[in-house]
């Protein structure tokens, strides 16, 4: 075997070697999470109108977003160990022996001061409003506060880091003022947020009970938690229809509510309120845009 063909084999093992290592990282990372908070983001940048400002403060406003949303994942999986070991279907690579809690802690703290650093370009008012988000997102996964196993303050404080503030944190950066329309978004996004943490905790309800943890699904117990999840979901047209009374797409909005509600009624499918939750966003985008 001729040096050149050797050489060429020694770096494609060391590429493969390197693939595998960063594997655990990506997995710690539940990148496949991100969409229903990504687009919250992506909201509150298109609302504050972002998209005008230059390429380098967009790039630098989603490398943020994606340094942030990778640490609340991965620092609440160092967290999750007993719960996820208890549940099969978690594939938490610390859980799995793929990842050292000592390593995935690290690489946590790397991602939340990357953000942090990086959230300075635009000023002290937003590095302020990051470190703040930050935190509140690492006091959600670890102890002693805990939030996310508390009774109602998981469900107050997921729908501020992962709903109110992250909608804002766009606003905050490209110094759009706020309106009446932006309040009332961001209520519903609020209450979008506690739903998404209500589905949640009751997917992992099992494990979270023999964990001995206290959500609030815990607390209220398995069917009385459905039967508030339920009512939530019917509830949440009702907080949207302030956001479209006397704009551009109340009509649609309407139409859209009523085949939600009929559909859900005869379903009674979660994924339902995320189509229609992203189809009835999606048109109050549309409005902004034009």
């Amino acid at each position: 075997m001729r040096f050149e063909d050797v050489a060429t084999e020694h770096y494609r093992c060391l590429q493969r070697g390197y693939v595998m290592a960063a594997l655990p990282y990506l997995r710690l990372l539940r990148i496949r999470d991100w969409l229903a908070y990504f687009l919250v983001a992506t909201f509150g940048f298109i609302f504050s109108k972002g998209y005008m400002h230059s390429f380098t403060e967009i790039s630098i406003f989603y490398l943020m977003i994606f340094l942030y949303l990778g640490f609340s994942f991965s620092i609440n999986e160092c967290f999750d160990i007993k719960e996820d070991k208890l549940d099969r279907s978690k594939k938490n690579p610390i859980v799995m022996g793929e990842l050292s809690l000592k390593n995935a802690m690290i690489f946590s703290v790397i991602l939340a001061i990357s953000g942090t650093i990086l959230s300075t370009f635009f000023g002290l008012k937003v590095f302020l409003f990051y470190l703040g988000l930050t935190l509140l997102s690492l006091f959600y996964s670890s102890p002693p506060l805990r939030f996310k196993s508390r009774f109602l303050l998981d469900f107050i404080t997921h729908g501020l880091f992962f709903g109110i503030l992250l909608f804002l944190l766009p606003v905050v950066i490209f110094n759009h003022g706020l309106t009446q329309f932006h309040y009332l978004v961001c209520l519903s996004i609020f209450h979008f947020s506690i739903i998404m943490e209500l589905k949640n905790h009751l997917e992992d309800y099992k494990s979270d009970k023999e964990a001995d943890l206290k959500t609030t699904v815990c607390v209220l117990g398995l069917e009385k938690s459905k039967n508030w999840a339920k009512l939530l979901i019917m509830l949440f047209p009702l907080v949207l229809f302030p956001v479209f009374l006397f704009r551009l797409y109340f009509l649609p909005f309407l139409v859209f509510t009523a085949l939600f509600y009929l559909t859900f009624l005869i379903k009674k499918n979660y994924r339902i309120l995320d189509i229609y939750a992203n189809i009835i966003y999606g048109l109050l985008i549309i409005e902004v845009l034009l």
